[in-house]
């Protein structure tokens, strides 16, 4: 009757205690370990035109791992990695487990958590598309207004990209195995980073300066690296005040899916700077051929030998001219 008794209660424990399990076996746990390529990016990792100004960095946290099936283009299996470590040579790695059958797939791991860069369809193979959103229509009417183009209207303006790592593998086999199989990918970056930078004589008159770029590309196919050119992108981004060898600059680092390659369109960049009187100046010039040049080609350095020039502030009758002076201390009695 103890013994009775004694099975029973291990048969209601064991009852007690079942769960939902993944039909895949322990055994066919996978290792992902992720080698983030950054090396050879202009402008980030080499190539450094201006060390004056900031430099985007290239530093994923995370990434989104999926494998599809060979034959239906499905996902398979999917997972998020985020161990990090680095190699011998100083690389970022991205390292993490997924659980997935032993078979044939394509693979797609991408950098998950980027501000900019928006990552859609990625459950489907052909059609995952990175992007950017169009600006606010309120920075769209202002840059209509001040550059009076009726063309903009119509125009895709886009917020730059930030740095989107990718590693796509069109075939990737996974063994039947019984300890931990370990896949080794590499992730490039699908962004260009490029160095812009035009000479202004009266800087010091500069409170602020914009820029938008057109002839863009406005999105990236991840899994097959392939850039999207319609519909035309116009990038819009923040400039800085600098200098060239104490020659007076407005530059920026932007990044952009890369520019249409073989077009007939004009890559024009329009400036927008705003002076510290509320004036606002802008400029138009034709990027086609300094793309062109060999500063471009070989280093993403886009250096205009053009001049802005921007008037000092005019003062008008009665000498009324406001100015903001250093703060002063001043002490009075309070009586309460």
């Amino acid at each position: 009757m103890r013994r009775l008794i004694h099975i029973l209660t291990l048969c209601i424990l064991v009852l007690s205690s079942c769960e939902r399990r993944p039909l895949v076996d322990l055994g066919h746990r996978t290792n992902i370990n992720v080698r983030v390529n950054i090396d050879a990016i202009s402008n980030v990792t080499c190539d450094i035109y201006n060390d004056k100004i900031a430099i985007p960095e290239i530093k994923p946290i995370a990434m989104h791992v999926l494998f599809f099936d060979e034959d239906t283009k499905e996902v398979a299996a999917e997972s998020f990695i985020s161990d990090i470590s680095y190699d011998e040579d100083g690389t970022r790695m991205i390292s993490g487990n997924i659980s997935i059958m032993p078979g044939d797939y394509k693979m797609l791991v991408y950098d998950f958590g980027t501000e900019s860069t928006i990552v859609e369809d990625y459950y489907k193979w052909d059609d995952c598309l990175a992007y950017t959103n169009e600006i606010s229509p309120a920075i769209k009417r202002s840059l209509i207004s001040k550059v009076n183009n009726k063309a903009l209207e119509e125009a895709h303006v886009i917020y730059e990209p930030d740095h989107l790592v990718v590693a796509a593998k069109e075939h990737e086999y996974i063994p039947y195995h019984h300890d931990v199989h370990t896949v080794e990918a590499e992730a490039l970056s699908v962004v260009e980073s490029y160095y812009l930078q035009i000479k202004v004589v009266g800087l010091e008159y500069v409170s602020s300066a914009q820029a938008i770029l057109s002839g863009m590309v406005n999105g990236n196919m991840i899994s097959s690296n392939t850039k999207i050119a319609e519909p035309q992108a116009t990038i819009w981004f923040d400039m800085e005040k600098s200098d060239d060898k104490g020659v007076p600059v407005i530059c920026t680092i932007f990044n952009t899916f890369g520019r249409i390659e073989d077009s007939e369109n004009e890559l024009e960049v329009t400036f927008d700077l705003k002076t510290h009187d509320g004036r606002t100046v802008q400029r138009s010039f034709d990027l086609s051929e300094l793309f062109l040049s060999p500063d471009c080609i070989n280093h993403h350095w886009l250096l205009l030998d053009e001049t802005i020039t921007i008037d000092p502030p005019q003062v008008e009758g009665g000498g009324f001219a406001p100015e903001v002076n250093d703060w002063e201390e001043e002490h009075r009695d309070l009586y309460i």
